[in-house]
């Protein structure tokens, strides 16, 4: 039967090396310190422990401070992305009015070999009436013609 896995018997050994430890440093301050060279020693490693751990305090500001400004730029950056969606959901409700009012204006015109202007056709629509006017040099029918020109009094019935 062993007690070396059990939690209560690990602490008792734990005190039991930490009160061996006091021990030894007991009967060495009371026996005295044999030598100035001893002191000296002792003072040296007190001095480096001071000086470590200042220098580790310094890093954990450090840190502390740019964590600290990393979540500063992480908040601003949050604040930035909801103010850029809500612009964007105000930019698609306008698309979409726009897209409606050209819709409305164009009801009762339809382009040569496509049917009339609706939803389900907006953008080849668009597509279509984008490359009439970039090509507006070509030679269209008098129809044609007069069906850009319909669509150019009813677009400018659109105000943005």
């Amino acid at each position: 039967f062993s007690l070396s896995g059990c939690p209560l018997n690990a602490q008792a050994i734990k005190k039991g090396k930490i009160s061996e430890e006091l021990m030894t440093i007991k009967l060495k301050a009371s026996g005295g310190i044999e030598s100035d060279e001893e002191i000296r020693h002792l003072d040296e490693e007190i001095k480096e422990l001071n000086e470590s751990n200042l220098k580790i305090e310094a890093d954990m500001m450090k840190l502390q401070t740019q964590i600290t400004s990393m979540e500063s730029n992480l908040k601003t950056i949050e604040e930035e992305n909801k103010l850029i969606e809500q612009n964007n959901e105000s930019l698609l409700k306008e698309l979409a009015g726009l897209s409606q009012a050209l819709i409305s204006s164009l009801a009762d015109i339809q382009l040569p070999q496509m049917g009339p202007i609706s939803e389900q056709n907006f953008e080849a629509y668009v597509n279509t009436l984008t490359d009439m006017y970039s090509n507006l040099e070509r030679d269209y029918s008098p129809e044609c013609k007069a069906l850009l020109e319909s669509i150019k009094q009813a677009v400018k019935g659109i105000h943005v």
